[in-house]
């Protein structure tokens, strides 16, 4: 690299063999994030900001680039300056690879960034704003930008409530990738880290469109699988993560963060049959794949016969069947899964074993596992007893 000031940071992703670039300006204390997309499988490069930028700092990127890669490459900026905005936009003018270019809550109050209509139907630029709400002028002046009748916009807007305009809220918040085991996040707050988990899966989704690079998600979900369901083998299950994965049974929270209490659950508490009924079965009722995810909608069915650790922690056999819906959101890095989250109605199976009472709560046993099968035939509101009250009432 020619300039000195311009840090790197390489694709970490063993299966890309190609990594698109990526053009990070941000402050020297949020490298972390140029970590987080260097293991998505990207190479980024960091210019300091907003401690310089200058035509000659993005002219040796763009000559960089070009020496190493023949693909497009994208950029990400937070709290660009009103300042700097010709200068980048000169940048994007004339950079024949730039593809996609993001703004995190740009300090600036029009579209000064976009250049003219003209400009933008012929440019080969996507554009991606992620605004506080507050920037009410800035978006507004980005509406007419937005092409309804393409596939995917030219420019897409998204704005977040409750979040700071400066700084941009993912620099308030932590980079997945930094976060080890033990640290707490509750110091931060949660309409920051829901801004900034919503507004990256957006940003990876429109880099990976554009730029790549691209991954089988579902492929490497179904290997994880085989090693945990199939095989039985907690090493290779850990195997299919990132070094610092998760996993959080959400009703009951078992699971384990980090590979080595992870590895430790999988072993002892989760493949082993000893914690496993051998009539065990799941039904998929629903698979969403996104850039970054996969979300399955399932029908977990199984006979309590051995204690199962991470569904019914500290239950001793009952002998009785049951029949849940179950949600698992399954988050990917680069190609390895980061984190599970899995969902499921406890109070229905604690219900189907006889463990609390259905007769008088608003709970059901395996008629809702049931109702997600077969949604047009079974009725809905059973439980509900001022459902009668209301039929025969105008509903205009």
């Amino acid at each position: 690299m020619t300039s000195q000031n311009i840090k790197v940071f390489h694709n970490i992703v063993e299966s890309v063999s190609q990594a698109p670039y990526l053009v990070l300006l941000c402050p020297e204390s949020a490298t972390e994030w140029c970590s987080q997309f260097a293991q998505e499988g990207y190479n980024v490069l960091q210019i300091p900001y907003p401690a310089s930028l200058d035509a000659q700092s993005l002219k040796n990127i763009q000559h960089e680039i070009a020496q190493h890669s023949k693909k497009g490459f994208g950029l990400i900026t937070f709290g660009l300056l009103e300042k700097d905005v010709d200068t980048l936009s000169a940048f994007c003018k004339s950079s024949a690879q730039l593809r996609v270019a993001i703004h995190y809550c740009p300090l600036v109050e029009t579209a000064g960034l976009l250049g003219t209509s003209k400009e933008l139907q012929t440019a080969k630029i996507k554009y991606m704003f992620h605004l506080a709400a507050a920037q009410e002028t800035l978006h507004a002046s980005l509406l007419p930008a937005f092409e309804e009748t393409v596939e995917f916009p030219v420019v897409d807007v998204h704005t977040y409530p409750l979040v700071p305009v400066s700084p941009p809220f993912p620099l308030l918040s932590r980079a997945p990738v930094s976060v080890v085991p033990g640290q707490s996040l509750t110091a931060i707050n949660a309409h920051i880290l829901s801004a900034t988990n919503v507004a990256y899966s957006k940003s990876l989704a429109l880099l990976r469109r554009e730029i790549g690079p691209h991954f089988n998600l579902e492929k490497i979900w179904g290997e994880h699988i085989r090693y945990e369901f199939e095989e039985r083998n907690a090493l290779k299950t850990i195997q299919t993560m990132v070094q610092v994965p998760y996993v959080n049974h959400i009703p009951t929270m078992t699971g384990g963060v980090g590979k080595d209490d992870l590895t430790r659950f999988y072993k002892h508490h989760f493949t082993s049959e000893s914690v496993t009924p051998p009539d065990t079965e799941m039904i998929t009722v629903s698979r969403t794949i996104g850039s970054d995810r996969i979300i399955d909608e399932m029908i977990f069915k199984a006979t309590h016969t051995c204690e199962i650790d991470y569904l019914l922690p500290g239950i001793k056999p009952t002998g009785k069947a049951f029949e849940i819906a179950l949600v698992g959101v399954i988050a990917f890095r680069g190609d390895k899964l980061c984190f599970e989250h899995i969902y499921w109605d406890q109070a229905s199976l604690l219900v189907q074993l006889g463990l609390i009472p259905e007769k008088g709560l608003p709970v059901a046993g395996k008629e809702s596992a049931q109702k997600v099968l077969d949604p047009f035939g079974m009725a809905s509101n059973t439980l509900m007893e001022r459902w009668k009250e209301s039929e025969g009432l105008s509903v205009e």
